[in-house]
């Protein structure tokens, strides 16, 4: 366990120091020495060794004065004291200021182990409690951000990266499409092969359109069969019209499921900032209505908003 730790030792007496180094250089991930309290605590900002070994009687600055500024910038930094019996007075103050263990000289090998184990021990608690903390908020990240069928964002996700995209691109002066995208007769689906296969559809739908769009364009499930799609940094309607029919043919190949194939397409809408709206809600509003006319129009097809009758009846 020694070996996940840097060890700083700080001994005026250069035989000594050699000593310890040469007794822990094989036990720990790297070990620096210092021969007094000033370059100790230059070596300790440095390098922030895991734990530290330190006499307290020593020239320039001793051990004392040493952990009194360790102290004021981290008071968890674990610190062994080594010092003869006598220096009663000494060691107190070293152990009223926080130190987390004493050695006496000469140094007991055996008890100089025991003491660094048990401190490595807590040590590698409390990362493996950061670990898991750290897991556990990821997990939650994940469950509140990410579609649990999909492993795509959610519609919580999407909003808040539309947000970012618009105000971005008014910076910038550069165009987003968001492409809403809805599956053809799902329900269909569900009806006729079960809730698995619907499951599977959407799965591969949501990997098939994956494989079309750049790895910077951001595909999200909204809600059942429904997808958004946001396209950053767009250059023309030219380009806007080769992803959508990308996004068309890569959706209608056959999906396989129990030696059965099961046949969909998808029907898309695209709305544009700054051309139909600068509103993060009216994009997926003026999108999503124009995904409703591709549908009205024979469905597995695409229609841009703003070729739409503008009328208020449409709009609502």
């Amino acid at each position: 366990m020694l070996n996940n730790f840097t060890l700083l030792c700080v001994e005026d007496n250069l035989d000594a120091r050699k000593q310890i180094k040469m007794m822990l250089e094989d036990d720990f991930k790297e070990i620096y020495t210092a021969s007094d309290g000033a370059e100790g605590f230059e070596l300790y900002k440095d390098k922030r060794p895991d734990i530290i070994l330190t006499d307290i009687n020593m020239p320039n600055m001793d051990g004392l004065s040493m952990i009194k500024e360790i102290r004021k910038q981290d008071k968890d930094q674990q610190i062994v004291i080594i010092s003869a019996f006598d220096d009663r007075k000494n060691l107190l103050e070293a152990i009223n200021l926080g130190g987390n263990g004493f050695i006496s000289k000469p140094i007991d090998v055996d008890k100089l182990y025991e003491k660094l184990h048990c401190i490595a021990k807590k040590l590698q608690a409390k990362i493996d409690a950061q670990k898991l903390k750290a897991k556990e908020m990821e997990n939650l990240y994940r469950l509140a951000h990410y579609d649990n069928l999909t492993k795509i964002p959610n519609k919580f996700l999407f909003e808040i990266t539309l947000e970012q995209a618009i105000s971005k691109a008014k910076r910038d002066g550069k165009q987003i499409a968001l492409f809403f995208i809805d599956l053809d007769n799902f329900k269909s689906v569900n009806d006729t092969y079960g809730h698995k296969a619907g499951d599977i559809v959407l799965q591969t739908i949501s990997r098939n359109i994956k494989e079309v769009i750049r790895s910077e364009d951001v595909l999200a499930r909204r809600s059942g069969d429904e997808f958004l799609l946001l396209v950053e940094g767009v250059n023309s309607e030219n380009d806007l019209n080769l992803l959508a029919k990308k996004i068309i043919k890569a959706t209608s190949a056959p999906i396989k499921y129990l030696e059965k194939e099961i046949n969909i397409t998808v029907s898309v809408g695209i709305s544009r900032f700054p051309l139909d709206t600068d509103v993060a809600e009216e994009l997926i509003h003026f999108a999503d209505i124009a995904m409703y006319e591709a549908k009205n129009s024979g469905k597995c097809n695409y229609i841009f908003y703003q070729t739409l009758p503008q009328n208020p009846c449409l709009q609502t």
